[in-house]
């Protein structure tokens, strides 16, 4: 017994350290039977959940499938969890990541592995282990974003930009856009008069303006050294993008001034897929960038 008791104690101490948890189901009766180490990922002990769940004993398979899973597991996820019952149902082991919870506690990350035990060729029982991903879950999460983004002004890159954009125009093509190209005015001359850590400091003043001009839902990048394309979407009328663009051919930063040249062009007016919207506007910038510190729309001069 003392042996059994050291055992189950360094158990205990391992799974705690692992953040997992352990349970066993007994899939004829449609009973939890076993719920180990579960205060360390949900904060409810395995009592409780075996309290809890033991009334869905009595439902109906289908009413007992739905049942655990919106005890368990996020409303989105509630599928994968219909998917791993039909694999241990049909004999099969099975792994999934879905956000799961137990009774009121809040919702986790986790990686459940299931394994059905066979008897006389039907599963009789099943045997899961769940492990607390979400440390995990966060850091991919964080590194997934990083690579979306420019790291030097935290807008999108150049390649996730053009990305969203295309994708937005495909599933809005009836709303009224606006795609913008800014370039600063010469930004080559201002680093050869001030040097690179000022011009950074110019670059990164006009990512911050950009980023407080347009919403939340328009779609703002870097395209290049100093030059940044946005997508203002869904348009109410043009004289509201005049007045942000306005505020955006000149900018201040710690006594430093700059001016940008401003590109528009307009979908679904000016173009019907993205190659072109992005032409047309790109063609306006280059007219305005022989003026100077002024935006222009691409129907504005001949293009």
């Amino acid at each position: 017994m003392n042996e059994l008791t050291q055992y189950k104690e360094r158990l205990h101490v391992a799974l705690t350290a692992a953040k997992i948890c352990i349970f066993e189901v007994d899939i004829q009766k449609q009973l939890y039977t076993y719920f180990e180490n579960a205060e360390v990922i949900f904060g409810v002990s395995g009592e409780s959940i075996l309290k809890d769940v033991q009334p869905y004993s009595g439902l109906d398979p289908e009413a007992y499938r739905l049942a655990v899973s919106r005890y368990f597991s996020h409303p989105e996820d509630e599928a994968v969890i219909e998917n791993a019952f039909s694999d241990v149902l049909a004999g099969k082991s099975t792994a999934y990541e879905a956000r799961m919870k137990a009774g009121n506690s809040g919702y986790i990350w986790c990686r459940i592995f299931v394994t059905p035990v066979m008897e006389n060729g039907v599963p009789a029982r099943m045997v899961g282990v769940i492990t607390d991903i979400s440390d995990m879950k966060e850091q991919t999460d964080c590194l997934r974003q990083a690579v979306k983004l420019d790291a030097f002004t935290g807008l999108y890159n150049k390649e996730h930009t053009i990305k969203l954009i295309t994708e937005n125009l495909r599933r809005e093509s009836h709303m009224k856009h606006a795609l913008i190209m800014l370039d600063i005015d010469n930004f080559k001359n201002f680093n050869d008069t001030f040097g690179h850590f000022e011009g950074d400091k110019v670059i990164k003043a006009v990512a911050e303006k950009i980023r407080n001009t347009f919403r939340k839902t328009d779609i703002a990048g870097r395209f290049g050294g100093d030059e940044f394309i946005i997508l203002a979407r869904d348009i109410d009328n043009e004289r509201w993008l005049w007045g942000k663009l306005s505020g955006l051919t000149r900018i201040e930063t710690d006594g430093i001034a700059c001016t940008n040249s401003i590109g528009v062009s307009i979908w679904p007016r000016d173009a019907a897929d993205f190659g072109e919207l992005f032409k047309k506007a790109d063609t306006a910038l280059y007219h305005a960038k022989a003026e100077k510190e002024k935006f222009l729309f691409c129907t504005a001069q001949d293009s």
